[in-house]
């Protein structure tokens, strides 16, 4: 390889060494010096001729010789110089030889040619370089030696030593000075065509260029001869720019003056470009013009990039939302940094109903005085700190004289430790969509995030920790002895309560999220480099902080919590595992009365047996372990079956049949609850699709989970399916628990409008065994509520559930619902049932879920004189 590399360079040092020797100082194929040059020789060639005549003893035809043959080989050498740009050395031997022939006819001018000869190896020397100068010095030198011997010249000796020293002397200076000139054109040639701008001559007459470098043709497209051509220049500046750019050229070339301007020229591709010149003028001796030389710059990109600017320019001082800069520096006593006013556009000065512009450079405090001594100064800092963009809702301004405005603050960090601040006036129609945005994922007594917002985040605190090396703790916390504050107090209390709780968390730990999840409970998310000891230290801070008394009604109230506490990835590793753990650490914490627990897998009795169906409940469909039972409900005006309830069952390879009651809850924690509540939606209409083709008009009820309200898709899944099976939506009743109802009332109300709208009937599952208030019965599109089996099955021994029962038949009726017993396990039910008005029942007494060949067979054999005994039986 070495071997290869010093080969290289001898060859690359050897191409230099020739390039060198063969460089002129002349290259004849610039500025015109070609045609001269060869007109010169023509001129000479006919002097020689003349002279032949007149100074020598020459034949006659010697004038004709040399005519013919000079002019001959000087077209030819004229020719090939045209094409290859290069004079031959042919035409330099040719020249010597010729020369020759006088001293060898007539030896007495010996000297006279010798001269002559001397200028054929300057010419050979200028124009072809030191090579062809010194193989013509040889020619000469060998050419008299030979006349020498064939017929002696004066002085011999003499004279052809004196020529071959003046020749050399001649080649060797005109080629040294050949490799100067050289270097240094093409260092100026470098320079010249490796500007990023095209430097020309252009004649002021006719504004005809001259001279164009290279960076023309690079940078246009338009070739060297285009920009020579008579009016290109003209031809070519944008025809809105032409009019002022030729008067600007005119009235400075017209004075004399250096000047500048700016225009668009055509590429040669068609586009427009964007160009800048600057030029200078060079007048003579009476002041007139004689050239222009100037530097045309591409200013495209600028343009642009100015274009842009005043276009954003535009856009914030016309945009109708205030935008403000602050900038962070040293404060005027030189101890502290100040917030400093540095822009405003129209808008902010309109929302603030002050003159912003006047207090530029001023500390934030003074142009907005509601910040002074709050903790928005504070985080507005932090923002240029820390580089993390900060936003506020629903943020109270108090313009001059004007009503207050509710605007939403968003700020983000800029270069030169300043902030850019926008405020969104929400006050009005931004302020209903906020709000709906709000409703949606914040909880609508406390303000804080709600399950649906919490399950979010948590998800995305799991899914980012790994990446960052962080660690994510789950806080969930239960109020003790709340329960008793609303039976005491009554229920407005409890929600004050609640409030005043929900505040102290918020701002205890404002840079965590703090969520309520339902009733009383409450859940706290940190992440980031947290380990079990900071999260109990954060838990002993939530007691702190709740162990203070509120104010209620007058009423000192003191309030704490029994809080769970559960790590990613230690504990689990995935959202629905952390959750459930940190409820196991947190009914510890209850049990134990510690106040605050971390998941321990020994205080998890059902750990092993949970952790194996959490694992096993998302392959159980595919593996075709459930399967589905159906348990009819009567019409006890008619005794006729109307409707099967759907329940699902679980097949356990190892485990044995499971019941429902141990794998819901499972599902909804691991986030198997939509497939499965999918799977059951889909053969329980496969199923009604049979038993109505074989004549039995019977319709379908489907339990839900209140997680299942959180699939978007769910309800044209439910239409989707509807249409497959042919099932009419009228005939499909989906049930929600009361209990699961009330955690999340407002998104059931809006999942059971949309079912309704699509004709698909919803109903209120185990009646009585939760708190529901009355507004949402009257409010939700309910169709039907079911009076929960605990009631219904006493009612025959016991008259206080009979009492109540009669009392829940008459408030669904009262709310327009009908009513559905379910539990019913003996005849004396239905007799009671009956008679107390009630709509539907279902039960063991009835038949038992049955399985879709078995519940076929029933319906086949099904007779109501067999199940309704008459009420004087």
């Amino acid at each position: 390889m070495a071997t290869m590399s010093a080969g290289t360079g001898v060859r690359e040092r050897l191409h230099d060494s020739m390039r060198e020797f063969r460089r002129p100082l002349v290259d004849i194929s610039e500025d015109g010096f070609l045609h001269p040059l060869f007109l010169q020789r023509y001129i000479a060639i006919a002097a020689l001729a003349v002279g032949s005549v007149v100074f020598g003893t020459f034949p006659a035809s010697m004038p004709v010789l040399i005519i013919g043959v000079g002019y001959t080989a000087n077209a030819v050498a004229h020719v090939q110089a045209k094409r290859t740009g290069q004079a031959p050395t042919w035409m330099h031997l040719t020249d010597m030889l010729g020369v020759l022939v006088f001293p060898a006819i007539s030896p007495e001018i010996a000297v006279p040619a010798a001269l002559v000869m001397l200028a054929v190896v300057s010419l050979a020397a200028s124009v072809s370089g030191l090579g062809p100068a010194l193989l013509t010095t040889a020619v000469g030198t060998a050419g008299l030696l030979l006349i020498d011997l064939y017929d002696p010249l004066p002085d011999a000796a003499l004279l052809i030593a004196g020529f071959a020293i003046a020749a050399l002397m001649i080649a060797t200076a005109v080629g040294q000075l050949a490799a100067v000139e050289d270097r240094v054109r093409r260092r100026l040639n470098t320079v010249v065509d490796n500007l990023d701008a095209i430097l020309w001559v252009r004649d002021p007459a006719d504004d005809r260029f001259t001279f164009v470098n290279q960076r023309a043709t690079t940078m246009l497209g338009w070739a060297v001869e285009d920009w020579l051509a008579p009016g290109f220049w003209l031809a070519n500046v944008h025809p809105a720019d032409l009019t002022a750019t030729t008067e600007t050229v005119g009235r400075a070339v017209a004075l004399g003056i250096d000047h500048e301007v700016s225009y668009r020229f055509r590429a040669a591709d068609g586009h427009w470009v964007h160009l800048h010149d600057r030029v200078t003028v060079s007048v003579d001796g009476a002041g007139s013009p004689t050239a222009l030389q100037g530097m045309s710059i591409d200013i495209s990109d600028r343009v642009q990039i100015e274009h842009r600017v005043n276009q954003y320019a535009d856009i914030v001082d016309r945009i109708d939302q205030a935008l403000i800069v602050l900038r962070l520096e040293d404060g005027d006593d030189g101890t502290g940094e100040a917030l400093r006013l540095r822009a405003a556009n129209p808008a902010a000065e309109r929302l603030m109903r002050r003159d912003l512009y006047s207090l530029i450079g001023s500390s934030v405090e003074v142009a907005f005085p509601a910040l002074a001594g709050s903790r928005l100064r504070d985080r507005l800092a932090g923002v240029v700190e820390r580089g993390v963009p900060l936003r506020v809702d629903d943020l109270i301004v108090q313009p001059a004289d004007a009503d207050q405005r509710v605007v939403t603050l968003r700020a983000f960090p800029l270069p030169d430790r300043s902030v850019a601040i926008s405020l969104q006036d929400i006050t009005d129609a931004v302020a209903a969509s906020e709000a709906l945005r709000r409703q949606a994922l914040y909880d609508g007594l406390t303000g804080l995030p709600n399950r649906r917002l919490f399950d979010q985040e948590l998800h995305k605190a799991v899914r980012d920790a790994p990446g960052r090396g962080q660690r994510v703790a789950l806080l969930m916390m239960d109020l003790d002895q709340f329960k008793e504050v609303n039976d005491a107090l009554g229920h407005h209390v409890g929600d004050q309560l609640l409030r005043g709780i929900g505040d102290r968390l918020t701002r205890e730990f404002d840079q965590a999220l703090v969520a309520r999840l339902g009733g009383d409970e409450f859940a706290l998310v940190l992440a980031g480099d947290v380990s079990e000891d900071d999260a109990l230290l954060v838990a002993g801070r939530i007691r702190d902080t709740l162990s203070e008394p509120f104010l209620m009604d007058d009423v000192r109230l003191q309030s704490n919590a029994s809080i769970g506490i559960a790590l990613f990835p230690e504990h689990a590793d995935d959202v629905p595992a952390l959750i459930q753990r940190a409820d196991v650490a947190m009914y510890m914490a209850k049990r134990s009365g510690t106040g605050a627990a971390v998941y321990a897998a020994e205080h998890d009795r059902s750990s092993v047996e949970r952790l194996t169906l959490i694992g096993d409940l998302p392959d159980a469909v595919a593996l075709d372990q459930f399967e589905v039972h159906f348990q009819p409900c009567v019409d006890l005006r008619t005794g006729m079956p109307v409707r099967a309830e759907a329940l699902i069952r679980w097949n356990h390879p190892r485990l044995g049949r499971i019941n429902p009651d141990q794998f819901i809850e499972l599902a909804e924690l691991s986030g198997a609850i939509q497939p499965l509540t999918r799977w059951v939606l889909r053969e329980g209409l496969i199923a009604a699709t049979r038993w109505r083709a074989a004549g039995h008009q019977v319709g379908l009820a489907v339990n839900l989970s209140v997680r299942n309200l959180y699939d978007p898709e769910l309800v044209p899944y439910i239409a989707q399916e509807l249409s497959i099976s042919q099932v009419p939506a009228g005939e499909l009743v989906l049930e929600l628990t009361e209990t699961e109802l009330m955690d999340d009332p407002g998104l059931a109300r809006e999942i059971f409008t949309q079912l309704g709208d699509l004709g698909v009937g919803t109903a209120i599952d185990d009646f009585g065994t939760g708190y529901s208030s009355l507004t949402y019965l009257r409010d939700l599109p309910l169709r039907e509520v079911k009076i929960d089996r605990s009631f219904v099955s006493e009612m025959h021994r016991r008259s206080e559930e009979f009492t109540i029962v009669r009392s829940m038949i008459d408030l669904g009726h009262n709310l327009g619902l009908k009513v559905v017993a379910e539990g019913v396990e003996h005849a004396d039910d239905l007799v009671l049932l009956r008679r107390l008005g009630c709509d539907l029942a279902q039960g063991f007494h009835l038949a038992k879920p049955l399985p879709l060949d078995e519940l076929l067979v029933w319906l086949d054999q099904y007779s109501a004189a067999m199940v309704l005994p008459s009420e004087a039986s």
